[in-house]
């Protein structure tokens, strides 16, 4: 059976360069790959949503190469940030997502194909109003919103601005950004706030065979020093990224146990059907998880970047690197 892959792209405020990195390496393989999937939230989700145009119209080359240049070049405080102080007591932030929208437009600009690809992205977005379900058969709110996009949902000028609206909301950073207004799920903010990480949209895809997890996070995070300012805002964000896909790959790495416990069960006599009836009781398979991570801590702290050339410049570089060392694996 051939491999499906699921990409998960986690938040990364400034630090999502090095998730365009990575993707300028992963690009020209996407078939030898399996990349049908491609999940984000925050910056991720800006990432994943040019990804999926990409994928779609098979000018996933392009599309990686026109992240790295607009994370390079174009991610400054100036560029990403419309601050107005004369209104800003009236505002729900301090400046609306329009100049993040107006880059994202630019970057899948042309992308079109005759034969276009079969493709899914989710999206992670916190919906403000929350919405009812039922806890304990009981009616609950949840804030956490997944809107995804499948096939033709990605083909015309209308369908691809509902996908960037949804990306640039997901990562409308609280406070910093307005929310911007998501269809189907409403006001909406930064998905980051509610799942940073969103690994369990792919867990929960029985095609997918294969999840790699991008983040600009080393396994191993040590708190910055001194632990206040931007130090720690960014160390929140870094804490936010990390917690999440820590949760949800031990949760698969789990049942990928589970599952090698079960099969050794046959030399026991326990009939195969049985195991098999186990197993999609429980609905699990098994699943090969991939991390593409730096080695060592980025320089700088989430935010930082916005207002350094060099250290954008760096992050792209590390990813780059970070993918070229499993590059081989996941091809082989």
């Amino acid at each position: 059976m051939a491999t499906t892959t699921a990409v998960i792209l986690a938040g990364a405020v400034a630090k999502g360069a090095f998730e365009a990195g990575v993707l300028d390496v992963l690009a020209p393989h996407v078939e030898a790959l399996g990349i049908t999937r491609v999940v984000g939230a925050s910056a991720g989700a800006l990432n994943a949503s040019v990804l999926a145009v990409g994928l779609r119209t098979r000018a996933e080359v392009q599309a990686a190469r026109s992240m790295v240049d607009l994370w390079s070049d174009e991610a400054t405080w100036h560029n990403v940030v419309d601050l107005n102080l004369r209104d800003i007591w009236t505002r729900t932030g301090f400046a609306t997502a329009e100049r993040v929208l107006g880059l994202m437009r630019r970057a899948v600009e042309g992308l079109h194909s005759k034969e276009p690809r079969k493709v899914a992205v989710s999206l992670v977005v916190t919906a403000l109003a929350g919405k009812t379900q039922t806890l304990l058969g009981q009616p609950a709110t949840t804030f956490e919103g997944a809107v995804t996009f499948t096939d033709t949902e990605l083909d015309t000028p209308g369908d691809r601005e509902r996908l960037l609206h949804t990306a640039v909301a997901s990562a409308a950073f609280p406070v910093l950004f307005a929310p911007v207004d998501v269809r189907g799920v409403g006001p909406s903010i930064d998905g980051g706030a509610v799942n940073n990480a969103p690994v369990k949209l792919a867990l929960d895809d029985p095609a997918v065979s294969r999840i790699v997890v991008v983040s600009p996070e080393p396994l191993l995070v040590k708190p910055p020093a001194p632990l206040a300012g931007l130090n720690l805002v960014g160390h929140i964000a870094e804490i936010l990224i990390n917690e999440r896909v820590y949760r949800d790959l031990r949760a698969a790495e789990t049942v990928n146990g589970y599952l090698a416990a079960l099969d050794a069960l046959r030399g026991e006599g326990i009939p195969p059907e049985t195991i098999e009836r186990v197993k999609a009781v429980f609905g699990w398979r098994p699943l090969e998880l991939v991390q593409i991570r730096p080695a060592a801590a980025l320089e700088g702290n989430a935010f930082e970047a916005f207002g350094d050339h060099r250290l954008r410049r760096e992050y792209v570089e590390a990813g780059r690197n970070a993918a070229r060392e499993k590059l081989g694996a996941l091809l082989g």
